[in-house]
């Protein structure tokens, strides 16, 4: 990256000028609500580092101080989502009955006004879409219209797009792929007649064990398209993870990542003693017949000599099935309806055996009607033809899967990346469209901090003075446009505050624009109309950084239940203050009620969240009585989650979860992701934390340290950094077997003990946790984290720490290092 800033005697004649613009506009409206140059300081040093450390991706929380500590971020166990913003009518809290307005066929974000509550509000169809004069995209939009199953995606978008490619796939197959409309369409069809050849059916069901690849959506589509369910996961999940996922979904057949993948299971199988190859046993006896996506360059007939029991099973490559298929008319997905099943999304959830959520066809499909802007032309808001969709995160995970078939349908391409070829693909395709989760956001802003940092001393105060300057203008912004959390809108005086200091601003904010934010935006390839924030709700430290570089990021809210989006920040109206997750989608009743007697909660009161809508799923697979627990007799499931409505705007703002409440033995409540997020955000040694303190007198956090963190303030040598980032990466990557991982696992804890063991790491941990926590970090004085379990094994997916939205299993963690272990 180039020099952020070339310094000239007429930047620092700028810069002068600008300091004094800056001053005057403090002195003028010094209660106008920004954030003045003193404030900013901590700020500055923990909110910004360099993109040039995307790769290699490691699980990190980054030092980003929050900007203000009025509003508490939380990482809830939810999927975040981000779609369009659309009005309706407002209904009675005791009429249930969904409405559609034909003049508007819009959702209404307005609170009832008799009352002051919560109001439920919905429409039933989808929202008439921004017009547009290009006979293409009106075409797509009626063919999006005409779905009844997600397979046929790609036959009706075929229609208007057949040569543009649909997937492009250069790192995670056997060769580098780019498949058309046309041929997804045939490959679909091809896939979903092999897959009723070997049993597939309405109600009997495929699993599918992969990661990210266009072969995964292949196979995918294919169970769907047989008539049956694809029960998914990634293929980095524990073996008896993946045993109990092909057993619990009634799956007839297994689809495996690769040969890499076969090994473990077979490995695991044999260990365990159980006498199924690969432990893969469901009501339709043992799996039989398995299916590899790829041949990862693996010899597989020395697989199976090496584990005779895997010459009991037909096992198949992908590629080859496909070849020796034969397209036929009418294509199998005619047949399927949109109640049927399309898939169960197992979701690891935060406690207990994870559950198999039921999504029908008309669930998903639900979700490709969202609108990022109705208010702006579609051209602006809209994937068009040909644009480019990067692919980051699990195909496997709701919103990502969603997000791609929502950019299908609208015929623009999908390229799949990787972790360690994301940086190079940014600048190489230039995505208009990302989903990313805030660990990559909180890296690439880490990063800018670190290239900040290590400018001269005037190059320093540079970006302070720009970095100040943005924060007042962009707080002002939100103001004149009504955007606050806060009681009521803001009033004449507070915008006419505000619009001074906007003007008054401008000048130095053109020369950060100019001089330092757009060199973020190249960094994401300077093509981007919105990123897309999916896994858990962003910092407000990360909110403040991207509005300075106008980077356009959407956050929305939702769940595995629910497909994932029921609510949605707006992209022409966005209050991007932390915890903050938009209003509902369309179709979508949500409203805020008490945990006990579930009452409609006031407007601006905390309660739980409910939501109702078509994207809510049919049910848990097999589990009436969870199912009957999680949706309530007239429809609406409970999130789990607590939040309120913003009597300002409208917005749903998330502040926690019903579960995760700490009870002290002095009696006290709390809500620890307030805490974990403060602590995250504040510390730059502590990679993952959770806090424990049930019935106890004090709150204990186990910590996983940061030994790059540890590295650089000379607490851990470069070799003990290194060899740790060594083990992290066998135990993450699945192409290492179990023995392998196991004795990773065996040197991640002893070097845990030594860091234990030595007084300057434990002295380092704690006086973070301490700086972050209790009455100086703005919480209670019983809030104060006084001790850490220093651990250096990343919570992760693959040791079942996590769940496959990025969740820490709070159950799990609390069993493997609660009480001293």
């Amino acid at each position: 990256m180039p020099n952020l800033i070339l310094m000239s005697h007429a930047w620092l004649l700028v810069a002068v000028l600008s300091l004094l613009l800056l001053h005057c506009s403090s002195f003028i409206v010094s209660n106008g609500g920004g954030v003045g140059l003193n404030g900013l300081n901590s700020a500055q040093h923990n909110l910004l580092r360099n993109l040039d450390i995307i790769s290699p991706f490691r699980h990190h929380q980054l030092p980003l101080q929050r900007t203000t500590d009025t509003v508490s971020t939380l990482k809830s166990s939810t999927t975040l989502f981000s779609v369009a913003p659309n009005k309706g009518s407002p209904l009675s809290p005791d009429d249930l009955q969904i409405l559609y307005d034909n003049s508007t066929g819009s959702l209404d974000s307005t609170l009832s006004p008799s009352t002051g509550a919560s109001r439920v509000k919905a429409t039933n169809l989808a929202p008439s879409e921004p017009s547009s004069s290009d006979p293409l995209i009106a075409s797509l939009q009626r063919s999006r219209k005409s779905l009844v199953n997600c397979p046929q995606i790609w036959s009706e978008t075929a229609k208007h797009v057949p040569n543009s490619p649909a997937l492009v796939d250069n790192y995670n197959c056997d060769v580098k792929i780019t498949y058309t409309f046309r041929e997804m369409e045939e490959m679909v069809d091809k896939a979903s007649n092999v897959f009723r050849s070997l049993g597939v059916k309405r109600g009997v069901n495929a699993a599918i064990f992969g990661e990210n690849s266009a072969k995964w959506l292949v196979a995918d589509h294919g169970v769907q398209g047989a008539g049956g369910a694809s029960a998914v996961r990634g293929a980095d999940a524990p073996p008896d993870e993946i045993r109990y996922i092909y057993q619990h979904s009634d799956s007839i057949i297994a689809i495996l990542q690769g040969p890499a993948l076969l090994k473990k299971l077979a490995v695991d199988a044999e260990k365990e003693g159980i006498g199924s190859p690969l432990g893969l046993v469901s009501k339709n006896g043992g799996v039989e017949e398995v299916v590899l996506m790829h041949r990862e360059k693996l010899d597989l007939q020395q697989i199976i000599s090496d584990h005779p029991n895997l010459s009991k099973l037909k096992i198949t490559f992908l590629d080859d099935l496909l070849a020796s298929a034969h397209v036929v008319s009418p294509p199998p997905h005619s047949t399927v309806l949109s109640t049927d099943p399309a898939t169960i999304v197992y979701t690891s959830g935060t406690t207990g055996r994870p559950k198999g959520v039921v999504l029908t066809h008309s669930n998903l499909l639900h979700q490709m009607d969202h609108r990022l802007s109705p208010s702006n032309a579609y051209e602006e808001s809209e994937p068009l033809p040909n644009e480019t969709f990067l692919s980051l995160l699990p195909v496997w995970h709701i919103t990502e899967r969603t997000f791609e078939l929502w950019v299908a349908t609208r015929g623009a391409k999908v390229v799949y990346s990787s972790i360690r070829t994301f940086k190079n693909d940014l600048e190489k395709w230039k995505p208009e469209w990302m989903v990313l989760v805030p660990r990559v956001l909180e890296k690439v802003a880490s990063g800018v901090q670190a290239k900040f940092n290590a400018g001269s001393f005037v190059q320093r105060k540079i970006v302070a003075l720009v970095t100040a300057a943005g924060l007042k203008r962009n707080a002002s912004l939100r103001i004149l446009n009504g955007l606050v959390e806060a009681s009521a809108p803001p009033g004449l005086k507070a915008k006419l505050k505000a619009r001074l200091k906007v003007m008054l601003l401008n000048p130095v904010c053109a020369v950060g624009d100019k001089l330092v934010w757009s060199k973020v935006k190249n960094g994401f390839g300077g093509n981007q109309k919105v990123i897309i924030s999916g896994g858990s709700a962003l910092s407000e430290g990360l909110e403040r950084f991207y509005d300075l570089a106008g980077i356009k990021i959407i956050v929305g809210y939702g769940l595995t239940e629910t497909s994932p989006l029921v609510a949605h920040r707006r992209l022409d109206c966005n209050l991007n203050v932390g915890g903050c997750v938009g209003k509902e989608t369309y179709s979508t009743i949500i409203k805020v009620v008490d945990e006990v007697t579930r009452q409609e909660k006031e407007q601006g009161e905390i309660g739980v969240v409910l939501a109702k809508g078509p994207q809510v799923m049919r049910e848990y697979y097999k589990d009436e009585e969870a199912t009957k627990k999680a949706i309530d007799e007239q429809g609406f499931f409970d999130t789990g989650d607590l939040g309120k409505i913003n009597v300002a705007t409208g917005d749903l703002i998330l502040t926690g979860r019903c579960k995760d409440t700490i009870v002290l033995s002095n009696g006290e409540n709390i809500e620890p992701q307030p805490i974990e997020d403060k602590i995250l955000s504040t510390s730059g040694i502590i990679e993952q934390v959770m806090l424990m303190g049930d019935d106890g007198r004090r709150l204990i956090a186990v910590t996983v340290v940061d030994l790059p963190g540890l590295a650089e303030k000379g607490l851990v040598t470069k070799e003990e950094k290194d060899k740790y980032q060594k083990l992290v990466d066998i135990m993450n990557d699945p192409k290492f077997d179990r023995e392998e991982a196991d004795n990773a696992k065996i040197e991640l804890e002893r070097l845990g003990s030594e860091l234990r063991s030595d007084p300057a790491v434990v002295s380092a941990v704690v006086a973070d946790l301490k700086a972050a926590s209790g009455t100086s970090a703005g919480f209670r004085k019983w809030e104060s984290v006084q001790d850490a379990y220093i651990v250096v094994e990343p919570f992760a997916m693959s040791n079942g720490l996590l769940t496959q939205s990025f969740k820490v299993k709070r159950a799990q963690v609390a069993e493997a290092y609660g009480e001293g272990n």
